[in-house]
């Protein structure tokens, strides 16, 4: 069993199977050959697997061959779909414009006959029974000439698409019967004849459940109407070839007054997937009739709403799937939104093609990375422009200093580098971009934007990749050796007298990285967090008011290292309660973003590094938590203990809810303290100088216990 060799060829160190599409069934099938890898490097397995693709690809041709070389192509169809939906809106504006006055019934009338063909299509499409599509339809195909006959495969297929055109072509003339009329993506390219190419994806529908099943009676009646049951037609401004369309017609009275009837049933709440819009439309039926809600009621508030609505009620459906979503996010979405809006403005979403998204995209690319800093921060074009002017000046510097000097290739690089304006990171531009996704994606559900808006625009996961790997790395990383560098500077090391304040950083730093504490979770300490358990000190970290945990156990315990009992938090705490102090840490302000504390004290720790000479993007407050982790582990701390010392949730069912409590106290105790960090050189006005020789040094500090 093996394949023709013309089928299998080698890209790099992988064997493609490749067979050329015969002409019979290039009109399924968009690309000239059928590739694809056969995941192997093995010629013999290679030959096995491109026979079994060959006979697929046999059987495919031979079945077009059969029954549907002569079908329809996409392009002819759609061509179909856009004249139909061409003609019949231009034949209703035409009565509209010809009917001359009209008052509230009549108007009312006129919305109801469009949503009885709505939802006749509707019912067409659940239920594959086109009669009632069969009118429209055949005049179109008798207008393009092409040779459909009724009832076969290409009839069927140009049939559904032509119901789902027309229930567009009904929601496009309940706007305009309402005096709206808005520019939609596909209606837009065919009341304007503006050629489409073929493959264009409608915009998504909004469906609301299921319609009635419609009696086998229904249509027939509909299509044998006499001429004579119906009410007069005025003149509409067609040409005499041109056959009136009978769903377009002016209701009878018995129609009518069904209809109005209809209107008064109770109403039912329409089904959502996505949060409602925030008001209603204006309803146009007589006083004390209540309209069923719709599609239509929908549509022209959804054409017309502007990003910040979307946004908006983006907002609400996050929080309504998960709630906290403000806390870590909110901030984020903030930002994009103001990003978006200086780019673009605030507009209906119609506005924002696929051009504007990506000129947005680069947009964010060109941002210097301390963008939007200051309070009195420019406008978005503004700032891009001052980076680059401010990168073209330091990089002529550069050149001149490096010609002036005769810098070698390395030196010549680095000056380079150092003259260029720091960018936005990708997972930055990524994080944006999924934000605006999400926004779009509700559009579409709601039929006000294209259900692709964002495709091409947003970086799938192996573009992101890709463009990370030619970033400079900068993964957090722990503070390993530099600790001892963190823990010489003036805070720690500088003579403090007895009741003295010190400095902010001590003891934060110091209970992160002794007890591995998110700094949020260090910061918000109170005197009643710290408790014993069976003799030995330990931490309670646990939420509370104005207390939060970010994620895994609402609540853990965490032995209080011995290194923090010698340097004097038991007896700093004990001043605090004494004091009636119920914060460990009053004086640190919360943020205005996201009401956290370590909001403002991540700036002051940043500030405080670059002051000292150890500032190290990759080592901050975080690291603390890492560096306590990666010291259990080298240790060969069991993970069990490790995830309930760092707070991370635990996954395994036997610990999680056979043996809640974990290990004995003691056992958590023995790992904490066997983290080994050299304090020798750290001065607390709490610490027992007992502890200390004449020259200031510690007689022995934290061993492995």
């Amino acid at each position: 069993m093996t394949a023709h060799p013309s089928y299998i060829i080698r890209r790099g160190t992988t064997l493609v199977f490749r067979r050329r599409v015969p002409a019979v069934a290039k009109n399924f099938y968009s690309k000239s050959f059928f590739s694809f890898s056969l995941r192997t490097h093995f010629i013999s397995e290679a030959r096995r697997r491109a026979a079994v693709a060959a006979r697929f690809t046999d059987d495919l041709i031979g079945l077009i061959e059969m029954c549907g070389a002569d079908m329809l192509d996409e392009r002819q169809l759609d061509c179909m779909v856009d004249d139909l939906m061409r003609f019949e809106v231009a034949a209703t504006e035409a009565l509209r414009e010809t009917c001359g006055p009209r008052g509230p019934e009549a108007v009312t009338a006129a919305v109801r006959l469009h949503e009885a063909t709505r939802e006749t299509m509707r019912a067409a499409l659940v239920y594959n029974d086109y009669e009632a599509v069969s009118a429209p339809l055949g005049r179109t195909i008798n207008r393009l000439g092409l040779p459909v006959e009724p009832g076969s495969a290409d009839w069927l297929r140009a049939a559904r698409r032509a119901a789902r055109a027309l229930i567009e072509v009904a929601d496009e003339n309940i706007n305009r019967e309402q005096g709206i009329y808005r520019a939609d993506s596909r209606l837009a390219s065919t009341i304007g004849c503006a050629p489409r190419q073929a493959g264009y994806v409608l915009p998504p529908i909004v469906q609301h459940g299921l319609p009635p099943a419609p009696p086998a009676s229904s249509f027939a009646a509909q299509a044998s109407r006499s001429p004579g049951e119906a009410t007069a037609q005025p003149d509409r401004g067609l040409s005499p070839n041109e056959p009136f369309h009978e769903d377009l017609a002016a209701p009878t009275e018995q129609e009518a007054a069904a209809k109005v009837q209809a209107a008064l049933a109770p109403e039912r709440p329409p089904t959502r997937r996505h949060a409602p819009d925030r008001a209603p439309v204006p309803s146009h039926a007589a006083p004390g009739a209540q309209a069923e809600p719709s599609a239509a009621s929908d549509t022209p508030l959804s054409a017309q709403k502007r990003f910040s609505d979307w946004f908006n009620d983006a907002i609400d459906l996050k929080r309504e799937e998960k709630p906290g979503w403000d806390t870590n996010n909110l901030a984020n979405w903030n930002s994009t939104k103001k990003l978006f809006l200086e780019a673009h403005g605030d507009r209906p979403m119609s506005y924002y093609t696929k051009g504007r998204l990506l000129e947005f995209r680069a947009f964010l690319r060109a941002l210097p990375k301390n963008h939007h800093k200051s309070s009195d921060s420019r406008g978005l074009h503004t700032i891009i422009e001052e980076a680059e002017a401010e990168e073209a000046r330091n990089m002529i510097i550069a050149e001149n200093e490096i010609a002036e000097h005769g810098l070698n290739r390395g030196d010549a690089e680095q000056r380079r580098s150092r003259a260029r304006v720091q960018r936005v990171r990708v997972s930055t531009v990524y994080r944006h971009m999924q934000a605006l996704q999400f926004i779009f994606r509700l559009a579409a559900d709601h039929g006000a934007a294209p259900a692709n808006a964002m495709k091409g625009v947003i970086w799938n996961t192996t573009q992101v990749e890709k463009l990370q790997s030619e970033e400079k790395d900068m993964k957090r990383l722990p503070w390993g050796d530099k600790l001892a560098d963190l823990l010489s500077t003036s805070a720690f090391t500088a003579p403090v007298p007895p009741g003295a304040q010190l400095h902010d950083v001590f003891w934060p730093t110091l209970i992160a990285v002794h007890s591995g504490m998110r700094e949020e979770e260090a910061l918000q300490l109170k005197t009643d967090d710290f408790d014993t358990m069976k003799g030995i000190p330990i931490f309670r970290v646990q939420c509370g008011e104005g207390q939060h945990i970010k994620s895994g156990t609402r609540h853990r315990i965490v032995p209080i290292h011995k290194n923090l009992i010698e340097l004097g938090l038991l007896k700093h705490v004990e001043n605090c309660r004494r004091k009636g102090q119920e914060w460990l840490f009053p004086d640190i302000e919360r943020c205005a973003a996201k009401g956290r504390l370590s909001g403002t004290f991540t700036k002051t720790f940043g500030h405080y590094r670059i002051k000292e000479g150890v500032y190290d993007p990759r080592r901050d407050f975080h690291s603390l938590r890492t560096h306590f982790n990666v010291e259990l582990k080298r240790a060969k701390c069991p993970l069990e203990i490790r995830k309930r010392l760092l707070g991370h949730k635990l996954r395994d069912i036997t610990e999680e809810h056979y043996d809640p409590e974990g290990s004995p106290i003691e056992e958590f105790r023995e790992w904490a303290d066997g983290i080994e960090i050299d304090i020798s050189r750290v001065r607390s006005p709490h610490r027992d100088l007992a502890d200390l020789h004449p020259d200031g040094t510690v007689v022995a500090f934290a061993a492995r216990g």
